[in-house]
């Protein structure tokens, strides 16, 4: 049997080679003759837009489109954005050549350019929905651009000044927030320490109360007691946000917030404080990262940040929340807005590296098919469709999660916390696990050009690595999301009543019986996606999550075109999330057969989707600026005319 498998291989072989070799000595070709020069040929002149790209971006980005044009506009504009002609087009990126010190002082010259337009105003200050809105609007954007330079607004404005604003009282909003929005003084936020990151409750910095001087004294008592990785420190932070044990009395009340000083206004550091640089990092270099050590650093009273607890004059320790665990979990809720953040940036950071690998598929060609036929492009060949396209589908589907965890951050209520604390954790994870795949796929995508930093692609998987781990371990948020179902499954098993809350509401219902041949039409439907990803917990529930929020944008959009192309997208990421997990055939929720035609169907739905796929990337809205050269003419831009003499 072997060999015959073996005799058919080799003749099937044969038959491929024969037909590259000319049929007759007449039209044999000069194996000297050259071929036709490769030229670029701008994919819109082949490609069709079948649905209004501009009515996706809407629904894309969700809000604040204007603004973010407008900021597009305001970076595109100035030098300090490091503006460089590459065939016959203006591209703006960091320079990543510059040493670290070099890279940290532009990112404060980036700042200091934004703070002088106005872009920050209202970022503490504002009040409502509408100041939210636009905040987050403006900080995505200056992460498609640079992903330090967001990391370092975020540290400021979201970590410093979202602890004084959400931790702190009125006397702290009222000494702390406008010089913070404007920059008077320079905010960070050690919590990190050298033995402990995601395990906060373990830190080990130590603070008490010495009542005689109405002083708090904050000490590092160990070498892994030092704060560590807290982004401003190292060179330009004026203030930090201490998270420290609080020893009342010989009694230790937990973790708490402290407001201390860490640099004079002329830079200089303050006496009972040491400082380190963190050093050289494989991305992120921009952010000056540093170690913080304390010695007896005395505050006022008045710099313990009190929403939660507070200590009187006298050292006698105050909370309405007497439950130490209810009080930690309060204390720490506001701090979501970081993972909100990190995932919704991981989502713009996937789109800028889709766009590039996409736009240059549809104009890179490779092999023919035919002996001297033309050359194929590289987005016609269904295994980079298979590549990229579910990937594809995956960020249109993560993209409206993004929006829908940002509404229920903008909207949160106290109870409403733990709903938002498994939301955020789960996307957190899970955004940030795929845009690192989607990373490394697309730069494998583009070839060669892929390494080159111009292009983008290659550099920004160690600029956005650290996701994974800052804001929480992704491995442990995933934990916290399976603890926190297991215990809602529990509790709802003694109540006796139906689920509520977390989307566990299909659990309601009796379990579907799954055919056992599974056609394409059963494939498609939002009933099968939307029970088959509910069931491997911490992951299933995001993957589940996810789906819901893309039928929920889904749902708003008018019988046509768009909804059309949604509809394809949607039973992608669902089919695809159930392809790639093995949980499906671990648990007999599809047999062998039925995983065998969840496959076959991702492979049809790639050649439906691939006549979209330059509509679908261009209404990511992402300006021509913000992508690589390989996005757009790569011959001219690598061209000697484009070399610096």
């Amino acid at each position: 049997m072997a060999s015959q498998y073996s005799s058919e291989r080799a003749w099937f072989r044969t038959r491929i080679l024969t037909n590259h070799f000319p049929s007759s000595p007449s039209l044999c070709v000069s194996p000297l003759e050259s071929n036709a020069c490769l030229s670029y040929s701008p994919p819109e002149l082949h490609e069709s837009y079948d649905f209004d790209t501009n009515e996706m971006r809407k629904l894309l980005d969700m809000h604040n489109i204007e603004d973010r044009d407008w900021l597009f506009g305001l970076m595109r504009q100035s030098k300090v954005f490091n503006p460089q002609e590459k065939g016959g087009r203006v591209y703006v990126a960091p320079d990543y050549n510059q040493s670290m010190e070099q890279q940290r002082e532009m990112t404060m010259r980036r700042i200091a350019y934004l703070l002088e337009r106005g872009v920050f105003n209202g970022w503490l200050t504002g009040k409502g929905l509408e100041s939210e809105m636009k905040k987050f609007a403006f900080l995505e954007v200056v992460g498609i651009f640079d992903h330090s330079l967001s990391v370092k607004l975020g540290v400021h404005f979201f970590l410093w000044g979202g602890a004084i604003k959400f931790f702190g009282t009125e006397r702290h909003h009222d000494k702390w927030l406008r010089d913070t929005e404007t920059y008077a003084i320079k905010g960070c936020f050690a919590m990190s320490e050298l033995g402990h990151g995601s395990n906060v409750r373990g830190i080990e910095t130590l603070t008490v109360y010495d009542s005689k001087t109405g002083e708090f004294v904050i000490n590092t008592p160990c070498e892994s007691a030092q704060k560590y990785w807290i982004g401003g420190a190292a060179n330009h932070a004026t203030h930090t946000i201490v998270f420290s044990q609080l020893n009342i009395n010989g009694s230790n009340q937990g973790v708490h917030a402290f407001i201390a000083q860490i640099r004079d206004a002329d830079g200089n550091i303050c006496p009972n404080i040491r400082i380190a640089d963190c050093g050289h990092k494989i991305g992120l270099n921009g952010v000056d990262n540093g170690r913080i050590w304390f010695n007896n650093l005395r505050i006022p009273r008045e710099n313990l940040l009190n929403s939660v607890a507070d200590v009187s004059s006298d050292g006698k320790y105050l909370s309405a929340i007497k439950d130490p665990d209810q009080r930690f979990a309060a204390f720490l809720a506001p701090l979501t807005s970081g993972r909100v953040t990190i995932a919704v940036s991981a989502i713009y950071s996937s789109k800028i590296s889709l766009a590039t690998a996409i736009r240059y598929s549809l104009t890179r060609r490779a092999f023919s098919i035919t002996p001297n036929g033309p050359e194929v492009l590289l987005l016609d060949y269904p295994s980079h469709q298979r590549r990229l396209l579910p990937l594809l589908a995956k960020t249109y589907a993560m993209s409206f999660a993004g929006n829908y965890l940002k509404m229920i951050y903008w909207k949160r209520t106290p109870e409403s916390n733990k709903t938002l604390h498994v939301v955020s954790s789960a996307f957190k994870a899970t955004l940030t696990w795929h845009n690192m795949r989607t990373l490394q796929e697309c730069r494998e995508a583009c070839g060669g050009q892929g390494l080159k930093t111009e292009n983008r692609v290659g550099h920004l998987k160690s600029e956005y690595d650290v996701q994974t781990t800052f804001e929480g371990d992704n491995n442990v948020l995933m934990q916290q999301v399976s603890k926190a179902l297991l215990a809602e499954y529990v509790a709802t098993q003694k109540k006796k009543k139906p689920f509520k809350g977390l989307g566990l509401e299909h659990m309601n219902e009796p379990c579907p019986i799954i055919p056992s041949q599974l056609t394409s039409t059963v494939l498609r439907s939002t009933q099968f996606q939307g029970y088959q990803l509910a069931e491997d917990l911490g992951r299933a529930f995001s993957d589940r999550a996810i789906l819901q929020t893309f039928m929920e944008a889904e749902a708003t959009v008018s019988v046509g075109p768009l909804k059309n192309v949604l509809s394809l997208l949607r039973s992608m990421y669902a089919l695809t999330c159930m392809e790639e997990d093995a949980a499906f055939l671990r648990y007999g929720y599809l047999s062998t057969e039925n995983a065998a035609a969840v496959r076959k169907e991702v492979t049809k739905l790639c050649s439906e989707v691939r006549p979209h796929a330059l509509a679908l990337v261009s209404s990511f809205g992402i300006p021509d600026a913000f992508l690589g050269p390989i996005a757009y003419n790569w011959i001219d831009a690598n061209s000697w005319s484009s070399v610096k003499h």
